[in-house]
């Protein structure tokens, strides 16, 4: 292990890092902890929901959102990973806290600077509310970490995931909260987590999906099924944004890109091909879909 290797996407996405001690591997490692990878795509996300919010491009308010959604993802991703650290020595070796590259204490330290700065920019710039469900979506995922995903199953993860939009919007746009758009949002959302943690979590046969770990042609359903569900919400978006036809178009390609995966899904499941699924739901799923709705949104 000692010579391992890993690529940037391993480290921005997997949240990877080399296990040889040095200083560069250090900052690799916290490169890793933050999950840089993830959090850029949630900051296209934040984009996205903005924009269907009614935030023009020029909306002061938009640089700080994009700070505080990075810093609470960070914050998630490493608590997640302190959380795991022993289970991540078989599931996810090369991780920085698996392989001791960072310890608990550092990750704690990160974690506790990143969660105040994220608090005071979002207190100043923001309404309680958003405030209030920011923190409730980081409790939320602590308690999935802790608890949710392996007493319930991993499909639980869609609850605090499901507050993100609801949170972004009500800073932009609380007086619209109760139209459509936010809602379709919300389910945007839920499908791709299905998606992300289908794969994510098909190596562990312990890890139930709702109390019960479903068979391999089950998932494999399963994920066909939210990647539908994520083209029929995109759809839903588009009659009620009212945007450009061209947005479908490019929708259905990516659509047909996130199925790929699905084919790995049987009972043979061949590691490298599942991350390489993760991968796909997290920049299919979460940058380009959030970053089409952007666009479409302010050019139209």
């Amino acid at each position: 292990m000692a010579n391992a290797q890993v690529s940037a996407t391993d480290v921005l996405i997997i949240r990877m890092a080399p296990t040889e001690r040095s200083f560069r591997n250090k900052i690799i490692g916290l490169i890793a902890l933050l999950g840089i990878g993830i959090d850029i795509a949630y900051l296209l996300l934040a984009l996205g929901i903005a924009a269907l919010a009614g935030a023009s491009f020029n909306d002061l308010r938009l640089f700080p959102l994009l700070v505080v959604v990075f810093l609470a993802g960070g914050v998630t991703n490493m608590t997640n990973d302190i959380i795991d650290a022993e289970r991540d020595k078989t599931k996810w070796p090369l991780k920085p806290l698996a392989t001791g590259l960072l310890s608990k204490s550092e990750a704690a330290l990160y974690t506790l600077i990143l969660s105040g700065i994220g608090i005071a920019i979002a207190i100043v710039f923001f309404n309680w509310i958003f405030v209030a469900l920011g923190l409730l979506v980081i409790v939320g995922n602590l308690v999935y970490s802790r608890y949710m995903r392996d007493n319930i199953g991993y499909l639980t993860v869609i609850l605090p995931l499901a507050l993100v939009p609801v949170t972004i919007w009500i800073g932009f746009s609380p007086e619209t909260i109760l139209t459509p758009l936010p809602w379709f949002s919300v389910i945007s959302i839920a499908a791709v987590a299905t998606v992300v943690q289908i794969t994510h979590e098909g190596l562990d046969p312990t890890i139930p999906a709702l109390f019960v770990r479903p068979r391999p042609t089950t998932e494999r359903a399963l994920y066909v099924v939210s990647v539908i569900v994520l083209f029929l919400s995109g759809v839903a978006i588009y009659f009620y944004a009212q945007i450009s036809w061209l947005f479908v178009a490019a929708l259905a390609v990516l659509m047909a890109w996130i199925l790929t995966p699905a084919r790995y899904l049987g009972d043979n499941r061949p590691r490298e091909k599942l991350e390489a699924g993760f991968k796909i739901g997290i920049v299919g799923g979460l940058f380009i879909y959030w970053l089409l709705i952007a666009v479409f949104i302010w050019i139209k």
